[in-house]
Order: C-alpha cells, then structure tokens, then sequence
C-alpha cells in the first residue's frame, strides 16, 4: 500500500515539474518570423528566380523540387518539378548578402514564370546587425580553376566508362580529376538526332542503392562549384560539358547519380558513376 502512494506521489509530482516547465516557455516574437512566399512549379517548364546577391545554399523540404543556380550567373536560381503533382513542400535559400529568403511551394501544370525578387522590400532585422544569417565558405581562385579545367580537357578518355544511351543521345563519363579538395568531371554528351537538346539542368546526388519496401530513400544532393556554360547540344554534334564538385567517396550500400535533364523535354539521361571510376582520377 506504502508502495502504490509513493508511487503516485512521485508520478504527480514529475507531471507538476513537465507542465510548469512549459508554462515557462516564451513563444518567439512575431518579428522573427521570416515571411514565406507561395511559388508554383512546373514539370516541364523552368521557373527562374533572381536575386539580389550571388545564391549560396539552397535547402529543399523535398526531393521533389530541382534547384541549379544559372551558369555564368550567380544570383539566378532555377527551379523545376521532379515529379507531377507532388504535395505541398517548401524551400529555403540563402544568399551571399546573409539574406535568407522562404518558399512555399506548390505543383502547376501551367508555363512557370520569372520572379525578380530584387523588387521585394528588404525586410530589416531584429537586433543591431544588418545580416541575419553568417555565412562561411573559401572562394575559388579564377585563375586556378581555369588551369586546372584546361589540364582536364586535355587528359585522354576513360577506357569504358560509364554511359547512357537514351532516345538517339549518349551521355558519357569522360575523364575525373582532382586538385585539392575538388574532383572535376568531364562528360561527352552526343546528340545523333536533328533536333537540339537543350540542357536544363544537371543534378548530382548521392543515395541508397538499395531499400527494403516502405522505406524511404536517403539522397543527398550535391552543389556544384562550377558549372560549364554550354547550354544547347546541336543536332548531330558532340560536346564535352565539365563540372565541379567537393571531392567525396562512396560508403558501403551508396551510389552517386547524375543526372541530365532536357528543356521543355524528355529526354533525361542518367549515369551511376562508381568508387572505381572515382579512385581513377588523375591529379590536376
């Protein structure tokens, strides 16, 4: 009997504590609150947001949504659905400026448009500074990079590597190299149709190779330092288009992906790129 009331006691007792805890909890003020925009994207067509400042990371609340900054313009993001008539999801960017701009975003079916977000009112924050978000990160040396992405297009082919074939294109992994902490990849791309392909974006993951049923797939998308500024592919030509991202192996049970996606199109090529080609690459 002792036993059951000390028992009881001590169970009220713990209840008190937890719920006057809460009781002192302070909700946050509503001038922290940093306001979302809805935007609408499509599957086949490409909606383009232009910012103030150079975007730097991009956090999306689904694999649902495409994000590739524009080559050759830092401040312009495009956006593009993965898949139709995905839920609600919502998306966060960050820009070199310390601004931190929110996303609800939903599916259309309708022509996506253009968005000049420099016409937004900037929104002054709480408390002395002027930038709410801190950013870090080490910028690239032009001059390197540019040496280092001459040294890679003149280094020979890889001997069967990795290649998709899809609806008269070739996708092809040419060669990988390294400097520092970079690895810098040179792809051929063929077109053997009439028509142009138009590259809309590339998209770099890695995820799971395998899953059970009714588990989710774990991908983690990779930003790219560099992107080539080649844009179209003409009807029976060749071309190379190079990229760079930070160096990485692939754990047990992981592939990484990247993928090509066509401009008002189909045709979407994909290359699994293994530990074996990424252990051939040549020093830059």
């Amino acid at each position: 009997m002792y036993k059951i009331i000390a028992y009881s006691l001590f169970f009220f007792v713990s209840c008190a504590v937890r719920l006057y805890g809460q009781s002192m909890a302070t909700p946050l003020p509503s001038s922290t609150i940093v306001p979302h925009h809805l935007i609408a994207i499509s599957y086949n067509t490409t909606t383009v947001l232009v910012f103030p400042a150079a975007v730097r990371p991009v956090d999306r609340g689904d694999q649902d949504i495409l994000a590739q900054k524009q080559p050759g313009a830092d401040n312009v993001l495009k956006l593009k659905a993965a898949r139709k008539n995905f839920p609600l999801t919502n998306l966060h960017v960050f820009t070199a400026d310390g601004r931190i701009y929110a996303f609800d975003v939903i599916y259309t079916d309708s022509l996506a448009s253009t968005h000049d977000l420099t016409a937004l009112p900037t929104r002054t924050p709480a408390g002395p500074s002027e930038n709410p978000v801190q950013l870090t990160g080490e910028s690239v040396n032009t001059e390197a990079m540019t040496a280092f992405l001459d040294s890679l297009r003149c280094l020979p082919p890889l001997h069967h590597g990795p290649v998709n074939r899809h609806d008269k294109m070739t996708f092809r992994l040419q060669r990988i190299g390294f400097a520092g902490s970079l690895f810098f990849f040179r792809f051929e791309i063929a077109n053997h149709s009439n028509l142009d392909y138009t590259i809309d974006f590339l998209r770099m993951y890695i995820r799971d190779r395998q899953r059970a049923k009714r588990t989710s797939v774990q991908e983690h998308e990779m930003t790219p330092v560099f992107l080539d500024s080649l844009s179209i592919v003409p009807g029976k030509a060749t071309c190379q288009y190079v990229l760079v991202i930070p160096a990485f192996t692939l754990t047990a049970g992981k592939q990484f992906l990247v993928e090509a996606y066509e401009k008002n199109g189909g045709r979407i090529m994909t290359l699994n790129i293994r530990n074996k080609y990424l252990f051939k690459a040549s020093k830059l």
